[in-house]
């Protein structure tokens, strides 16, 4: 007999600089890592096919240090609706506490662990891929049931859903991946080339991301592509670059959720 079930997949590109990029990095190019219980990303708004759905599967990808794997780390996701077409307000900073969102409780849907030490999958070398399904270490696994409000989607025959993350360590998203510009450094929408050194630029960044350099809360841009010691980016860059500033990577997680309805 058919099965009527449909599967779907929603990917996740959660900016964690929001325009503040000492959340990732001081600006004498201290690191500063996330520790735990800290907000990973505010709100991420996702649209689903109207109705009840069930959260099969979720794959993460994790950006390392410096080109190199990511800290061996829990993470944690929660789900809420809207309540009469109003989206939950911000937890607060990202790499903080959480300080706001009183209201939590009535959008809240469900909310699950991925735990490092069961689910992180061994060989990867530039990043971090963890995997949450049908097992799990205790007892965090699925599916889970999510109903958002109805007609709360962008189209018709959507709804719309929230998640948000939370670390369960120290995540560092620095990349030493450092500007070289001996001479000749570009001043800000004068390029869409931005030459780089010390750390692999393929190892840290990919196509869509949105980079910054590492004391300047203006985003350099999204990149088009990568070169092992280039990024290009899609319009001229936002903010100047010079010599050995490092760039920053604002997007370094990529979330997967894998539904069935």
């Amino acid at each position: 007999m058919a099965s009527n079930t449909n599967y779907f997949n929603v990917r996740i590109k959660p900016d964690l600089v929001h325009g503040t990029i000492s959340k990732l990095i001081a600006s004498d190019k201290t690191d500063t890592p996330f520790t735990a219980d800290d907000i990973l990303f505010d709100w991420q708004a996702f649209d689903v096919p109207s109705g009840t759905v069930k959260l099969e599967t979720v794959e993460a990808y994790f950006i390392g240090e410096d080109g190199g794997v990511q800290a061996d780390k829990d993470f944690s996701l929660v789900f809420a609706k809207s309540i009469n077409n109003t989206a939950p307000t911000t937890l607060g900073e990202e790499n903080a506490a959480q300080t706001a969102c009183f209201e939590l409780p009535l959008h809240f849907l469900g909310s699950l662990k991925v735990e490092a030490s069961s689910v992180v999958i061994n060989g990867l070398a530039f990043g971090t891929a963890y995997s949450w399904g049908a097992t799990g270490a205790n007892g965090m696994i699925g599916p889970m049931i999510l109903t958002p409000e109805s007609t709360s989607g962008t189209n018709v025959g959507y709804d719309k859903l929230y998640v948000a993350g939370f670390a369960g360590g120290a995540f560092d998203f620095s990349t030493g991946c450092l500007a070289d510009y001996a001479s000749g450094a570009p001043s800000a929408d004068t390029t869409t080339a931005i030459v780089v050194q010390t750390v692999d630029a393929r190892k840290c960044f990919q196509k869509d991301d949105i980079v910054y350099v590492h004391d300047v809360n203006t985003a350099l841009g999204t990149v088009e592509s990568v070169t092992d010691t280039g990024i290009k980016l899609t319009a001229n860059n936002g903010a100047a670059v010079a010599d050995e500033d490092e760039i920053i990577n604002a997007t370094p997680i990529t979330i997967q959720l894998g539904f069935s309805k």
